[in-house]
């Protein structure tokens, strides 16, 4: 009988066992949500609960035949299999672009400077430009674009959004950090956890930060901005993405 989801000490096991790569950002969120899936290429592939799927990687730079139509560039990403209609999550805060063969959303995080691939994707849930929080749905899991015909799975490719897709690094390590990640609804988010940058972006665009008569910024109250904010909904969404175009 397959488990329906990873243990505790598995994923403490797979963590221990298996080097971290730190040079990649940590994600908010998994990609994936309800706990099903298999990351990378094992035997038992079509075992979305096997834990060992947490533990290999099919990211490489030489040209692969793997998938339908093969990579004559390498596959620059690792592939999350699981059931069709599988929700994907947003991983980090961000704008979304779309691009890519196939259903792809690509979400580029303007903190850290890097951008998310999430390709092959059966449905988009979001639009072109919006702005999104790590752990929104922003899709459902497919086999979309050159995967047509294969295992339904999501592509996932992290990289430096001024490089470009083929300068993105093996994603393995920073997915395992991610392992049981999911952020919250937004609205129930607490402001101190959001970065500073993205807290003073906020008070900009909302034009909440008062000045003294001598021009210093005075101090504002975190809480009452974060109601305001809360209470801003779509207003807050529109400004967002125009300070992202």
């Amino acid at each position: 009988m397959k488990r329906l989801i990873i243990s505790e000490e598995e994923k403490k096991h797979i963590l221990k066992v298996h080097s971290i790569n730190e040079t990649l950002p940590d994600l908010k969120s998994f990609p994936i949500g309800g706990g099903r899936y298999n990351i990378g290429y094992d035997q038992k592939w079509d075992d979305w609960n096997n834990p060992m799927g947490t533990a290999n990687s099919d990211f490489s730079r030489q040209a692969t035949h793997a998938g339908a139509g093969g990579h004559p560039h390498g596959h620059i990403g690792v592939d999350i299999f699981g059931p069709r209609g599988t929700p994907i999550l947003a991983p980090v805060d961000g704008k979304v672009k779309f691009g890519g063969n196939g259903l792809t959303v690509i979400i580029e995080d303007p903190e850290t400077g890097f951008s998310h691939w999430l390709g092959h994707l059966d449905l988009r849930t979001i639009k072109e430009g919006d702005f999104v929080f790590a752990g929104q749905q922003v899709g459902t899991l497919g086999d979309s674009g050159n995967a047509k015909g294969t295992a339904p799975h999501l592509h996932y490719n992290i990289y430096k959004t001024s490089g470009g897709f083929y300068t993105g690094e093996d994603p393995l390590d920073t997915l395992k950090r991610a392992i049981g990640k999911k952020s919250g609804n937004p609205s129930e988010t607490k402001f101190e956890t959001l970065g500073d940058k993205f807290k003073k972006t906020f008070k900009k665009v909302f034009g909440v930060e008062e000045k003294d008569e001598k021009g210093n910024v005075k101090a504002v109250d975190e809480v009452d901005l974060w109601d305001k904010m809360k209470i801003a909904g779509n207003v807050f969404f529109d400004k967002m993405k125009k300070m992202f175009d």
